[in-house]
């Protein structure tokens, strides 16, 4: 590989921030140095494989022990996938230093926020890091939640689960990774207007218009509130936590 200096690129005189030179520290004794040609040998993608290795690891293991005081709820395992700073943006930037951890942690599981999180978000994603008894959700299981039939939103709602290993969506020969309130005319409701969900590697039987498949993937659930209202903003709305069906 090549790097090749581009009008992008700072110059060599350009005066370098001092996290910027203590990254490219360690990226020089890589052997990665700003238009230089980029050769390593077998010892350095070994370690530069482990390393990606170790970081990925580590995040599992960070989400399996998601800080509790970061919960929405006290009493749910759900956590917002907008996980801002203290200063409610997403730099994680402070005077005197840079939260390297939490900024892992937020753009581990998305690549994309608002410059700053506002007390009513235009949208919401509750993310389900664990089944209501505190265990973090496993392949090969099935779950369900019963969504109520009003829920806090102008507009719409939607269950999206993603890959807990990879974050992206789970694909299956369905290619359904959603269910949504656009969906309710196909699925079997319950008698109170309410609608039970399934997630898992297989669908109850009759109920395959209620579930959505995790193709032998762990899964990650995001019940995403587009247009949420006061009551989820202001957390009167509690949302179930999902259990083993």
């Amino acid at each position: 590989m090549w790097l090749h200096p581009t009008s992008a690129l700072p110059s060599r005189s350009a005066q370098y921030l001092l996290q910027d030179k203590v990254m490219m520290g360690m990226l020089a004794s890589l052997g990665i140095v700003h238009g230089q040609p980029f050769n390593p040998d077998d010892k350095t993608k070994k370690a530069m494989r482990q390393g990606a290795l170790d970081a990925w690891y580590y995040m599992q293991y960070w989400y399996d022990n998601f800080p509790k005081e970061k919960l929405y709820w006290p009493d749910r395992h759900y956590a917002s996938l907008l996980q801002a700073d203290d200063n409610k943006k997403f730099t994680f930037i402070y005077e005197d230093r840079i939260d390297l951890i939490n900024r892992a942690a937020e753009y581990f599981w998305c690549t994309y926020m608002p410059k700053e999180l506002s007390a009513t978000p235009a949208t919401q994603y509750m993310m389900s890091l664990a089944d209501k008894d505190g265990k973090p959700l496993e392949a090969g299981q099935r779950y369900k939640i019963t969504v109520p039939a009003k829920m806090p939103v102008k507009q719409f709602w939607a269950l999206t689960v993603y890959n807990r290993d990879t974050m992206s969506f789970i694909y299956s020969e369905s290619n359904r990774t959603t269910l949504s309130s656009y969906d309710l005319d196909k699925m079997k409701k319950n008698q109170d207007g309410s609608v039970t969900l399934y997630v898992g590697p297989t669908a109850p039987e009759g109920l395959e218009n209620n579930w959505i498949p995790t193709n032998g993937k762990r899964p990650l659930p995001a019940m995403r509130f587009y247009g949420p209202t006061d009551e989820l903003n202001n957390k009167t709305f509690k949302l179930a936590d999902f259990e083993r069906a």
